[in-house]
């Protein structure tokens, strides 16, 4: 069983984590896609615990996922 997220990030990796899924939702919105928030969230983590640990890489490795994650509205 995986641990949870609060056992293995500290409070600041967890901000930075936030931040970049508070940033691809907003793109979201911009582009007029909706987000499955589970797979969002386990990509931005899993993408963290093999060492994409920086805020504009983690931000840009994730953007490169968006297909996994995303689906046109409307």
């Amino acid at each position: 069983m995986m641990p949870a997220p609060s056992q293995f990030l500290d409070a600041e990796d967890r901000a930075l984590c936030q931040r970049v899924a508070d940033q691809v939702t907003a793109d979201a919105k911009w582009y007029s896609t909706s987000i499955d928030k589970h797979v969002l969230a386990s990509t931005i983590l899993s993408l963290f615990q093999h060492g994409v640990v920086n805020e504009a890489n983690l931000l840009a490795h994730v953007r490169a996922r968006r297909h996994d994650f995303t689906k046109k509205t409307g």
